[in-house]
């Protein structure tokens, strides 16, 4: 029954983050962003953790190396693309910065 419950969550969050970041977008505020992309990252991190959970629970016991490949794939994917949106709101937020600071010198 945990488990459905945690299924529940992660999905809900993930869903929840993914919409946020795409909603505060639009405003322009980078801190809002950069707010609104750390819930995704927690979201992801949720859902590798259910993936391990299901694989656990619902696995082949017989075969460990398949669980270990699996999570391995999967937290390297979402490594790659919590490191992507990093470098993207680093270089986003520096233009935007940049932008602010020149209209407020002209």
């Amino acid at each position: 029954m945990l488990i459905y419950v945690m299924a529940l969550y992660a999905f809900y969050a993930t869903i929840t983050a993914v919409r946020n970041v795409v909603k505060f977008r639009r405003y322009g505020s980078p801190v809002m962003s950069a707010a609104k992309v750390i819930n995704l990252t927690a979201a992801l991190v949720s859902m590798l953790s259910l993936e391990t959970a299901m694989l656990t629970q619902f696995g082949a016991a017989d075969d460990p190396m398949f669980r270990q490949i699996m999570t391995a794939s999967t937290g390297a994917g979402i490594s790659i693309l919590v490191l992507g949106m990093a470098v993207y709101m680093i270089v986003w937020s520096t233009g935007q910065l940049k932008r602010d600071i020149q209209e407020k010198e002209a």
